[in-house]
């Protein structure tokens, strides 16, 4: 039984689920973000099986797994809402919502980061990450003042990501050359995570809570 990668969902099940008990006021942002985000698993995962990495699936949908929804569910809500659970203690919200902007910046992104990895061969873990930091950077423009929740929020998903990869590896040992295709990657090892999953990390947490929060008009008090 393929068990190594719903096993890997189930630490962030788990961040997700503190999250969601703890802090009432955020349980409405984190549903809306995981269920937004949660497609975007299986769409990743056709670029990323491509040349990133070939994970085996416990349950295998279509050419995904089950885990890539679970998987972009529990990181949308945990990378919306992390920075606030940590650091804001009130938030207000204001009268204009901006889903047309956002629609548009995500529409654009998907259509660069295919054509960065299907026709300028750059490999899709770095296409991704690089289109989620340069929308990032578009809504900081717009509203100034998420420059340091994108900033905290980015340190916080990154070094998330690096205790995932530190404990999962003492689970399954060789989980990192089994299933990543090192030869195209930078093949940087931080203790037990690799470079690319820590770039990534940041690069989402850069750019979710900042777009939730321009999207909703949410301001810190």
């Amino acid at each position: 039984m393929n068990i190594q990668y719903i096993t890997g969902t189930l630490f962030f099940f788990i961040i997700w689920l503190i999250l969601y008990i703890h802090k009432k006021n955020l349980r409405k942002e984190i549903l809306i973000m995981s269920l937004i985000t949660m497609p975007f698993g299986p769409i990743s995962e056709i670029l990323y099986l491509k040349d990133y990495w070939h994970p085996t699936y416990l349950i295998n949908l279509f050419g995904f797994g089950i885990e890539d929804l679970l998987f972009a569910f529990f990181v949308g809500g945990i990378g919306a809402v992390i920075y606030e659970e940590l650091f804001v203690k009130r938030i207000r919200k204001g009268k204009t919502e901006h889903s047309k902007t956002i629609i548009s910046l995500g529409i654009i992104g998907l259509i660069i980061i295919f054509l960065a990895t299907f026709f300028l061969k750059i490999n899709s873990i770095y296409s991704t990450s690089i289109v989620m930091l340069f929308i990032g950077i578009i809504i900081i423009m717009k509203r100034r003042d998420l420059l340091k929740n994108a900033l905290i929020n980015g340190i916080l998903i990154s070094l998330l990501m690096f205790v995932f990869y530190t404990i999962y590896t003492q689970i399954f040992p060789t989980i990192i050359q089994d299933w990543w295709k090192l030869s195209n990657l930078s093949g940087v090892i931080i203790y037990r995570a690799p470079l690319e999953e820590i770039l990534w990390g940041f690069s989402w947490g850069f750019l979710i809570n900042p777009l939730y929060e321009f999207w909703r008009d949410i301001h810190d008090k």
